[in-house]
Order: C-alpha cells, then sequence, then structure tokens
C-alpha cells in the first residue's frame, strides 16, 4: 500500500517571519561588532605607526626645511633664470617626494587616530572594551576638548598640504612659460611667499606634530576642567584627576584588582599610596628597580605583582604608571614640590615632624597665568586625636578675597626622630610616607584675581580650629600674568618628557624571593 504523503496548504503572510538564509550559528551582530574591532585595531596600528614616523625629529626638521629650501630655489629662478639647476622642472622632480614624506605621515596619523577615536567610541556602547560596561564616551566632560584637539591637527596638516600643493602647481606652471618673463618672475614670486608660508606653519604648528603616535592617544590632547577639592589620598586622586576620560574608567578597574594582590592586613588606600610613591621615587632615580622590588614584596604579594605591573599588554603596568605620575607633575609641579618637602622633614627629623602637633605646607606657582592659579595646602594633624579644622585663604583683590573651608583630619603622630629611605628594621620614610600620604589632606584650592591686578601678589593661609583659634599662618607670593606667557609650551614639554617614559621597556626583575 503506498505511503500517504501529508500535504499542507500554504496561506501566504500567514507565518510571521520572514526565512532566515543565514545558518543558525551565524549572529549579525557578533559579525558587525567584530568588524569594528579590527577596524579599530588597524586604525590604532596605522595611527602608532604613522605618529611615531610623523614625530621623529629627522620628520619634524625636514618639514620646517623643505618650505624654506623652496623658497630659496624659487627666489634663485628669478635671480638667475637660465641656470640649469634653477629650472622649475628640476624643482619639481625634487620637492614632490620630499613634501610627500614630511607632510604624509602626520597627515595619516591624525586622519586615522579620528578613525579610533569614533569606533573606540562605539566600541564602548557595544560594551567591547569591558565587559559589563556600557558608557558614551563622547558625552564625558573633556572629550569635546580632545576631539577639538585632534581636528586641530587635522587642520593644521590640510593647511600644509594646501600650501605644499600651490606650490607645486606654480613651479608646473612656471615650467610652461619663458624664463626671465614678467609672468614667469610673478609666479616664482608667488612660489616663495607660499613656500615660506609653509615653512613657518610647520614652525608653528611642531607641538601639535609631537603629540601624534602615543600609546595613550587622549591622555596630552586632554585638559582636565574639574578636580576635587580635597585630595584625600593625594597621589591616587591627583593622577584620577589628570587622566583623559577614556582612562578614568580603565584606572578604576586596575585599581579594583589591587585588593586582591595584597598581602592579608594591609590597608588598601595605604597600599596604593605606597605603590605609587615607590614607583615615582624608581622613576626619579631614588631607587633602583631591585629595592623597589623588595619594597613592594613588603604589602604585595609576590606572585601577584607580575600580573598588576608586569603585563604589556595591560592599560597600565609599571612604566606606564610611572609616566602617569609624571604626567600629573607635569601639570601640578607644586604638589610634587610639598612631597619632596615632606619626605625631606621626615629624613632630617625636622621640628615640624618630631614636635609640632600640626605640619601645614603650602605650595602656589611662582607665575599664575590668566590671573588664575592653583594653591595647595598640605596639613597633616600629629596629635593623638582627630581634629575639626578651619582654613582661611586671604587672596587681595582676587575673586573673591576670602575663602573658609571646615573638613576633618585624621590623628597622625610623626615620628620621634629623623629616618631612613630604606631600613629593614624600623619603619622608614618609604613606611612614613604612605602613612602621611593617606591620614593627610592637600586642599586643591583654585584663586583667581580681578582684571586690573598684576605682578606680584601675597596670598595668605590660616589654620584655626573650631573654637576660632589661630594655629598657624603662612603667607606665599607669586606673579600675576595676564596671558598664558609661555607656560603652555613648558607644560607640554614635560607631558611629552613623561610620554617617553612610558615607551621605555618593562624593567626585568625577579618576583620571588629566594629560598635558602
Amino acid at each position: 500500500m503506498p505511503e500517504e504523503t501529508s500535504l499542507k496548504k500554504v496561506i501566504p503572510g500567514k507565518e510571521s517571519t520572514l526565512p532566515n538564509p543565514y545558518s543558525k550559528d551565524f549572529d549579525r551582530s557578533e559579525d558587525s561588532l567584530s568588524i569594528s574591532l579590527s577596524d579599530y585595531n588597524l586604525a590604532e596600528k596605522h595611527r602608532l605607526k604613522y605618529g611615531r614616523l610623523a614625530c621623529s625629529p629627522s620628520l619634524l626638521m625636514a618639514r620646517r626645511v623643505v618650505g624654506l629650501l623652496m623658497a630659496l630655489t624659487a627666489l634663485a629662478g628669478v635671480v638667475a633664470p637660465y641656470h640649469p639647476l634653477a629650472k622649475p622642472t628640476l624643482m619639481i622632480l625634487l620637492w614632490i617626494p620630499l613634501l610627500a614624506i614630511s607632510i604624509a605621515p602626520s597627515f595619516i596619523a591624525a586622519e586615522r587616530g579620528m578613525t579610533a577615536l569614533v569606533l573606540r567610541s562605539s566600541l564602548w556602547k557595544e560594551e567591547a572594551i569591558e565587559k559589563g560596561v556600557r558608557r558614551d564616551m563622547m558625552a564625558e566632560p573633556g572629550m569635546d576638548r580632545i576631539k577639538a584637539g585632534l581636528n586641530d591637527v587635522r587642520l593644521h596638516n590640510a593647511t600644509a598640504a594646501i600650501l605644499a600643493a600651490v606650490s607645486i602647481l606654480l613651479l608646473i606652471l612656471a615650467a610652461g612659460l619663458e624664463p626671465n618673463g614678467l609672468a614667469y618672475n610673478l609666479v616664482l614670486l608667488i612660489t616663495l611667499t607660499s613656500s615660506l608660508a609653509l615653512s613657518f606653519h610647520a614652525i608653528f604648528t611642531t607641538d601639535s606634530i609631537r603629540k601624534l603616535g602615543d600609546e595613550l592617544p587622549y591622555l596630552v590632547l586632554h585638559s582636565p576642567t574639574h578636580h576635587p577639592m580635597k585630595l584625600d589620598t593625594i597621589l591616587g586622586d591627583l593622577i584620577y584627576a589628570h587622566l583623559d576620560p577614556d582612562h578614568s574608567l580603565l584606572w578604576n578597574t586596575w585599581e579594583s584588582k589591587l585588593p586582591k594582590s595584597l598581602l592579608p592586613g594591609v590597608d588598601k588606600k595605604q597600599a596604593r599610596e605606597r605603590l605609587l610613591y615607590l614607583l615615582h621615587l624608581n622613576s626619579r632615580g631614588d631607587l633602583n628597580d631591585e629595592e623597589t622590588m623588595s619594597e613592594l614584596k613588603e604589602f604585595i604579594k609576590p606572585m601577584a605583582i607580575e600580573e598588576l605591573l608586569f603585563d604589556d599588554k595591560a592599560p597600565f603596568n609599571w612604566v606606564k604608571i610611572q609616566r602617569l605620575i609624571s604626567h600629573a607633575r607635569a601639570w601640578q609641579v607644586e604638589v610634587f614640590d610639598l612631597l619632596d618637602r615632606l619626605q625631606n622633614d621626615l629624613l632630617a627629623g625636622t621640628t615640624s615632624i618630631t614636635q609640632n602637633p600640626w605640619r601645614m605646607d603650602m605650595a602656589l606657582a611662582d607665575r599664575c597665568s590668566n590671573r588664575t592659579g592653583h594653591l595647595f595646602i598640605a596639613l597633616n594633624n600629629q596629635t593623638l586625636h582627630d581634629r575639626h579644622l578651619r582654613v582661611e585663604v586671604i587672596v587681595p583683590g582676587g575673586m573673591p578675597e576670602n575663602q573658609e573651608h571646615r573638613f576633618e583630619l585624621r590623628s597622625c603622630p610623626g615620628p620621634e626622630g629623623a629616618v631612613k629611605i630604606t631600613d629593614p628594621l624600623v619603619e622608614d620614610a618609604l613606611d612614613w610616607m604612605p602613612k602621611y600620604l593617606e591620614k593627610g589632606v592637600i586642599l586643591w584650592i583654585g584663586v583667581a584675581w580681578n582684571e586690573n591686578v598684576r605682578g606680584r601678589r601675597n596670598v595668605q593661609v590660616i589654620l584655626r580650629d573650631d573654637d576660632g583659634n589661630i594655629l598657624g599662618s603662612r603667607i606665599i607670593k607669586t606673579k600675576v600674568l595676564v596671558g598664558e606667557s609661555n607656560l603652555s609650551r613648558q607644560r607640554l614639554k614635560r607631558m611629552l618628557k613623561a610620554r617617553s617614559k612610558g615607551e621605555n621597556p618593562l624593567p626585568l626583575v625577579e618576583f620571588t624571593t629566594a629560598t635558602s
């Protein structure tokens, strides 16, 4: 008996979904994400490669000199039009390769940098940078200035390319004209002008080109706009205040891993301050790599140090954290002056440490640009009890002229005498510094002056208790400037020097202690 075949009537439009031409294992969202990630990695590779090439001293020099040499040869064509070396055709063959070599790397690096920025922003939204973390990077405070800074570099490259193209086109035009004619001389003189403009433009925009090819691409472009008034953990808060929005969340992730790496009973805030201070001393040359590792093993599990500080692919490691510390110092040199004075007082056993119940130090830049400045006040309570204190800041001619801040200061009795920088038997300066940094307070107070104020000015700080009794008073002087002066350029030099530290190879050290 033949088998009965079941027939089913097909009604158009009855099914609610369209047929899927792809296999069940094919996921369009994952495929799109992988493509975006691949494009981002490629853009980053090009950004680093061509950015570092554009920042090389020889290429920066060529970028500045090629326009001047073009102007000189154009002038030679006017002065000696029949000389064989002054022919426009020869000039074209000589200058086109030089212009391409000097302008193309920075042009490619800036364009690929903008591509990488857009792709990274979309990857953050798709949780591809940090699993489970979705954020709109472009909406973060400060990203508009980073994007504007990158667009400025692109604009500089476009201007240089236009000036170079105009100069080359004029030389091509001159090649078809009769030598020593009026039109010939006029075209070469215009070429001379555009070539000089290219050279001067390259000189004035060199600093912006130096920002390309950075492993932390947005750090140098970022200008901090927000900061806490009170730095509870001085180095940690200072570094975080100067991080760009892209790396601030990654820094929080790195910090969350730190407590798991600590030995039992170690306070995580003091451990972070001690780690940062040790890397700062190592970067400055006060401690070598072996001494630094020995100190780290006193509060970090030896086997955890490698993952925490020696992962070359991690966002933050030994040299990158040293770069962040130096970058923060590039912005706020005065804070590190406070740290140096605190360390010197501990090493010398001064009365401000061994006898006084309070320690107050302050720092303000010698020159304050745009009639604004940052006043830092370091305070330590060396009594046996926590206390509430008030700080009054008096700025004659300022906006405002008087500020008052109230806060609680934790007890931190100091050593009885001078201490050594390192001592395996008793508490040394590397033990005392984290205590002072974690239990003390640094106030970060913005000061500003009226439009008619300039020149040398005094700022007074008065420390009072809750009853209004004066515990201490200090006066510091600064020079109020109307404009920027060259402070921004000096800061950029310090930031680029900090960047070079972050590009150093990781030190070669032993992670486990030798067993007898």
